[in-house]
């Protein structure tokens, strides 16, 4: 059962035991003091104290450039940078960068169609400002070479620095009126969205979480495979000061079980006494932010009870094999086939035939903003506002863990800083909803880096085969594939790539004999 402590559901900010810093320092010309840790990151201060969301955060390394701001006109990552460092300085963010016009640089990237997503775009324009101030007709060397620590998944980044090289020319500004009525076909109207993802303002997962939300920390399995037990949550969050809560499992109202696609589903939303992949999570821990931050869960009450673990469909379909699902044999979760005419004999027959094997691994989708987002009540409706690809998806998946009707869980998307299909599956949706159904307060959480490729889906590692013949002109005459899809623990998209992978293989080319399977089996 939920293990809340009695008093903390509704109380101010947790005292923390970290030692803190009256910070002064001047942001986009105006003096600010702040009273941190002198180790916050700027990051963190930029945000989360003076609520300038325009600076992105997307890998917390110093990897992916989104955090990028100026400090005494040099660019900087801010989640690198202690907040102690900057007493005294000069910090710039996009939000800074025209006063609320529109720099000729962001101008620029509109006419351009420089900024997509647009989770990268303030790092971009800030780092890009640095440079334009040295030099403002910079090559596209000097271009590349100043933007190359800024990360861009949407745009292949040519019209980014196009947009760099020619921000000299918008001086005066750019036409954001959009085409006449009959007038769209053959005109390039500025995107829709476009102003607030140049200017700092557009709302992403994590950028408009309420100041009274209780933060949720996930506690993920480190193991691939192992029981667990929890020992006294109780006498743990009575240890902590500032914590509101843990849940478990037990605390699910609903069916916990989730998956795209329903008669497949079969992925806990917390894992149930053991865990089937490494980063499942079993449990949620909610605070008062500042709690969180300083919380180290080292001291956690759980114990792991590691088990067997296979990682390769070939072991996994192996003789003998334990199952990772009960009700699915050899650890086939499904398979697609698509047959035409008779191969064998085309093949046979065929002039010329080529055989190969090709091996994929899995593909992290690697979109610059991790999961976010926070939960309320809005009297007896959940609502989720967080980043995703499929807000009706979340509200079923959503509804059904949490035992609610459907028309009692309201889902708001916000901007999505890319997702290339793995923000499609439910994330943090029925956690964060499971928090604030529990606490009555806001929940508000957003995935590390780590986290996220960890926990979510990815694309599948394959093991291919297949034999092509043609005839003595070239023309294809036949083909046989075979693939193993690697699906890992739970079907997410399983059930596509092994039913679409076979209607595909054969590419663009007229094929009149053809046989295809697809087996996705579960590791």
């Amino acid at each position: 059962m939920s293990m809340v402590h009695p008093g903390m559901a509704q109380s101010g900010v947790a005292q923390s035991g970290i030692e803190r810093a009256d910070i002064a320092f001047e942001v986009n010309g105006a003096a600010v003091r702040v009273s941190v840790p002198p180790v916050r990151r700027l990051s963190q201060v930029l945000r989360d104290e003076l609520r300038l969301t325009g600076t992105k955060v997307g890998c917390d390394a110093g990897d992916c450039g989104a955090c990028t701001v100026l400090v005494d006109g040099d660019p900087v990552c801010a989640c690198l940078v202690p907040a102690a460092s900057v007493t005294g300085a000069s910090v710039t963010t996009v939000e800074g960068l025209a006063n609320g016009r529109l720099s000729a640089l962001q101008a620029s990237f509109l006419d351009h169609g420089a900024a997509q997503c647009g989770i990268c775009t303030p790092g971009l324009l800030v780092a890009a400002t640095a440079l334009l101030e040295r030099n403002p007709t910079p090559s596209e060397a000097e271009t590349q070479d100043a933007l190359g620590g800024v990360l861009c998944r949407c745009t292949g980044y040519r019209k980014i620095v196009a947009a760099v090289m020619q921000a000299s020319r918008h001086m005066n500004g750019i036409d954001l009126r959009q085409p006449d009525v009959g007038h769209a076909v053959g005109a390039s109207p500025i995107r829709l969205d476009g102003v607030p993802k140049v200017n700092g303002t557009e709302k992403f997962g994590g950028d408009s979480f309420p100041v009274d939300a209780l933060s949720v920390l996930v506690v993920r399995s480190p193991h691939y495979h192992a029981g667990f037990a929890f020992g006294d949550l109780d006498a743990w969050v009575e240890a902590h000061p500032g914590i509101a809560g843990v849940f478990t499992a037990a605390d699910i109202p609903g069916k916990n079980c989730f998956g795209v696609i329903g008669p497949f589903a079969d992925q806990p939303a917390l894992a149930e006494g053991f865990v089937r992949l490494r980063g499942e999570a079993v449990a949620l821990v909610a605070g008062e932010r500042e709690a969180i931050l300083d919380l180290d869960l080292t001291d956690f009450p759980i114990s792991w009870t590691e088990l067997p673990h296979v990682l390769q469909p070939r072991e996994a379909k192996a003789d003998g094999a334990a199952l990772i699902h009960q009700h699915r044999p050899a650890n086939l979760l499904t398979s697609g086939y698509v047959e035409r005419g008779d191969p064998e004999e085309a093949l046979a027959g065929a002039a010329a035939t080529v055989s190969g094997a090709i091996e994929t691994s899995f593909v992290e989708h690697a979109y610059i903003e991790p999961e976010a987002g926070y939960a309320y009540m809005d009297g007896d409706t959940l609502v989720v506002v967080a980043c995703t690809q499929a807000p009706y998806m979340d509200r079923d998946d959503t509804a059904k863990v949490l035992g609610l009707p459907v028309d009692k869980v309201r889902i708001v998307p916000t901007a999505t800083g890319g997702g290339f299909g793995s923000k499609l599956d439910v994330s943090l949706q029925p956690l964060i909803g499971l928090v604030a159904m529990k606490t009555g307060r806001p929940a508000a959480l957003a995935y590390t880096r780590n986290e996220s490729m960890m926990s979510t889906t990815k694309r599948h590692p394959a093991e291919m085969k297949a034999t092509i013949g043609a005839d003595a002109e070239g023309r294809i005459t036949g083909m046989v594939f075979e693939g193993d899809f690697n699906t890992g623990a739970y079907a997410s998209w399983g059930p596509t790539v092994a039913n679409r992978v076979p209607v595909h293989a054969s590419g663009p080319y007229a094929t009149p004999n053809y046989r295809a399977t697809g087996y996705a089996i579960h590791t």
